[in-house]
């Protein structure tokens, strides 16, 4: 459920494209697939599954960190703050 992030410097309405537009990850093109999983490695790195996984599905941040074994879901919201922050308008 998309709910706006006001910790995020990213207006409400861009917030709710990028989450949706996430969302369509199942069937963007592969090229978009591409680009979305190079902008989760740029802005989790070593968290970038679980990153993928948090805004491609729409599972909780407590649910992804626990099927990745991450301890605090804070390091999944630092990386949300790249990811909203750097994701593309031609997207």
């Amino acid at each position: 459920m998309f709910r706006y992030k006001p910790s995020i410097p990213v207006p409400y309405k861009r917030q709710g494209y990028i989450y949706f537009r996430s969302l369509q990850y199942p069937n963007m093109s592969e090229k978009d697939r591409q680009r979305i999983r190079a902008l989760c490695e740029r802005s989790a790195g070593h968290l970038s599954k679980a990153m993928l996984e948090y805004v491609t599905t729409g599972n909780s941040v407590k649910a992804v960190c626990h099927r990745h074994f991450i301890a605090s879901p804070t390091s999944i919201y630092r990386a949300l703050k790249r990811y909203y922050e750097l994701f593309p308008t031609d997207l």
